[in-house]
């Protein structure tokens, strides 16, 4: 996954689907703090769910909590101080007394085990991504000893999802991979997501059904490794080309996404996929991490710079309106001035719509850990520095290039005072767009066409003409 956010978001997701009567946390209050990828975010909703199928409530704030969760991630040494820093606050205020749980998931939860309860002596339960499913005996058992899961003792579930409670919206994540198989030298996910598998197709299409009956209207398909999906043979056959087009005939669905593929396992049949679907949105984010070859080879990304680049030349020749965005390191192991001018050039080549841009930050489980050779740290700032400038020289540019064109929006808010509507492009734009008075008022869920008459870093702005 994109590790484009190590902040931490409070999601309080609202619904109230029928619960088991009698449980031990009907009446419970919960509060979930979420840090990390869109997967993280997801998996906060999934916990959500199953309290609240148990009869237990939602709060904003943790003092207000008999139960709280902190799901964590690990991606980077930033992740985790955030993480332990909130965990420090929330212990100043959380509830007192008999039945107050206090737990810590996610992929720090994974990474560190028991050390957290070091760290953190309040922490009554640690578990990571794959336990989620056993959420709720897990935290029963904690309600009474602390514990960190174990995984002989709880063994990893098979590859289904507990229901979610989403915010509402038009928008709306589903899981359908989890696990990543590949080796980067850089990577703590296969430490602490496991290994790959799929979901079966019949349980996707099945809750992308129930979630456009619902009132969402764009869906974007999560994974580690997204288009690995299907490999290994455990989704009755199908690969995620075959996925995409079997969702895209799903009625009432406008807008279909997916994050974050791999190089490696890019395919004609995506892309083919990508050109011919009108609902499978012209956005590809495809992580090189590096322009040099050099430093691909020691990051173990298992592709050279000239193979990304005949997978990008295909997909632009065959959906030449797709956006392109990408995930760097700056510095990495050994990495040369010359080599991270390497990775300056590819920016200037393949002209990204947007990046994430991050400097190395060794892990502990990851081949690179023990190495010595990571540049000076003031050496990377200045790199991340330039490297960041071009990256927004590039977005401003191409924003700017837009300005007189017409775009297509799906509405995600609408503001009447302001008359104002926000919704994002096909290629993942956001958009600003002035609806006039004598107009009629979109709702979220409405295709809009605007004419851009600004463009800035962020992204656009324009007049509403009409309604799609």
């Amino acid at each position: 996954m994109s590790d484009s956010a190590a902040t931490g978001e409070d999601r309080f997701p609202t619904g109230n689907p029928p619960h088991t009567r009698g449980s031990a946390f009907e009446g419970k209050t919960f509060y979930i703090k979420t840090f990390g990828c869109q997967m993280n975010v997801h998996d906060s909703e999934r916990m959500a769910g199953l309290l609240t199928a148990e009869g237990g409530n939602p709060v904003s704030e943790p003092a207000a909590a008999d139960i709280i969760l902190v799901n964590t991630c690990t991606i980077r040494d930033k992740a985790d101080q955030k993480a332990l820093s909130d965990l420090g606050r929330i212990r100043q205020v959380r509830k007192e007394g008999p039945g107050t749980i206090l737990a810590v998931t996610g992929c720090m939860a994974q990474r560190e085990g028991e050390e957290i309860f070091r760290l953190v002596p309040d922490v009554d339960l640690i578990l990571g991504p794959s336990q989620i499913r056993n959420l709720i005996p897990l935290l029963d058992a904690a309600s009474t000893s602390r514990a960190c899961v174990d995984g002989t003792l709880w063994p990893v579930p098979e590859m289904t999802t507990p229901p979610a409670i989403r915010p509402p919206g038009v928008t709306a994540f589903v899981t359908v991979q989890e696990g990543c198989d590949k080796a980067c030298a850089y990577c703590v996910v296969p430490a602490t997501r496991g290994a790959e598998r799929s979901r079966p197709v019949t349980d996707i299409v099945r809750e992308v059904e129930n979630l456009v009956s619902s009132g969402f209207r764009e869906i974007t398909l999560l994974g580690q490794n997204v288009n690995g999906y299907g490999q290994k043979g455990d989704t009755a056959g199908a690969s995620f080309p075959e996925l995409l087009q079997r969702l895209s005939d799903i009625p009432g669905l406008l807008r279909l996404r997916f994050t974050t593929s791999h190089p490696m396992d890019m395919s004609e049949d995506l892309i083919d996929v990508m050109a011919t679907s009108s609902r499978v949105m012209p956005h590809l984010h495809l992580p090189v991490q590096s322009g040099s070859d050099r430093m691909l080879e020691r990051m173990q990304r298992g592709y050279s710079l000239d193979d990304y680049r005949r997978w990008i030349e295909k997909l632009r020749k065959k959906v030449p309106e797709a956006a392109l965005t990408t995930d760097l390191i700056v510095g990495f192991c050994g990495e040369t001035e010359e080599d991270f001018e390497k990775t300056l050039a590819a920016v200037e080549e393949f002209r990204f719509d947007g990046a994430f841009a991050f400097i190395y930050s060794p892990r502990p489980s990851t081949p690179a850990h023990s190495w010595e050779d990571v540049p000076p740290r003031e050496m990377s700032v200045e790199r991340l520095e330039r490297l960041q400038k071009k990256v927004e020289q590039q977005a401003m540019e191409r924003n700017q290039s837009l300005v007189g064109s017409r775009v297509e929006i799906l509405t995600e808010k609408w503001d009447p005072e302001t008359r104002t509507a926000v919704g994002r492009t096909p290629q993942f734009q956001t958009v600003r767009a002035l609806v006039a008075p004598e107009r009629p008022d979109p709702s979220p869920g409405d295709l809009l066409w605007v004419t851009i008459t600004q463009g800035a870093r962020a992204g656009l702005k324009g007049n509403a003409v009409s309604h799609a």
